[in-house]
């Protein structure tokens, strides 16, 4: 999250179904017993949250990237207010 640099996974989802995701982290969550990282997907175009527990592969990329209009933490946060 602090690095700022985009970030591989390799994502199962509750119907054990795995895609490959190249995501760029915002913030890090706990909640109770699961630990959640809210991010940017480039593959949906969209905020998602991830479990940790399945993320199943990560790769760090030297690919950093920069505040964009839309797709910031204080966006997703205003995404939820307004929803």
């Amino acid at each position: 999250v602090r690095r700022r640099h985009r970030v591989e996974i390799l994502y199962t989802d509750s119907n054990e179904k795995q895609t490959a995701r190249l995501i760029r982290p915002l913030h890090l969550e706990f909640w109770g017993q699961v630990w959640t990282l809210t991010a940017w997907c480039e593959l949906r175009t969209a905020f998602r949250a991830f479990r940790l527990d399945r993320i199943r592969q990560l790769e760090l990329t030297e690919s950093p990237f920069e505040e964009e209009p839309g797709k910031t933490y204080e966006d997703f946060l205003e995404q939820l207010r307004t929803s």
